[in-house]
């Protein structure tokens, strides 16, 4: 595998487990905040802590996603791109003895 969708494969690994990190956090601070019944408490989760968590979870996973297809993709594009002028060469052979 050469060095791009390497790099690419292992940032949508790194973003996935970014995402679930953030799930991990953001559901163990709901119930701490939760467990403190001080309304002045749970408002510093509410307004700040939760809003930033949830756009981690909703856009890491994604693109994590993403960028792992695309790493496999381009893979492919690769491989099959390299294998393209031996075949080309194998069906041209029989017109050129002509």
């Amino acid at each position: 595998m050469t060095a791009f969708p390497k790099r690419l494969l292992w940032w949508g690994v790194a973003l996935m487990i970014l995402g679930a990190l953030a799930h991990i956090v953001s559901t163990s601070a709901a119930l701490q905040s939760s467990i403190i019944s001080e309304p002045v408490g749970n408002s510093w989760y509410f307004w700040a802590f939760s809003p930033t968590l949830i756009i981690i979870q909703n856009a890491a996973f994604p693109l994590g996603a993403a960028l792992i297809g695309a790493s496999l993709v381009i893979r492919y594009l690769k491989q099959s791109q390299s294998a393209l002028p031996q075949q080309q060469t194998e069906r041209d052979e029989p017109y050129n003895n002509c």
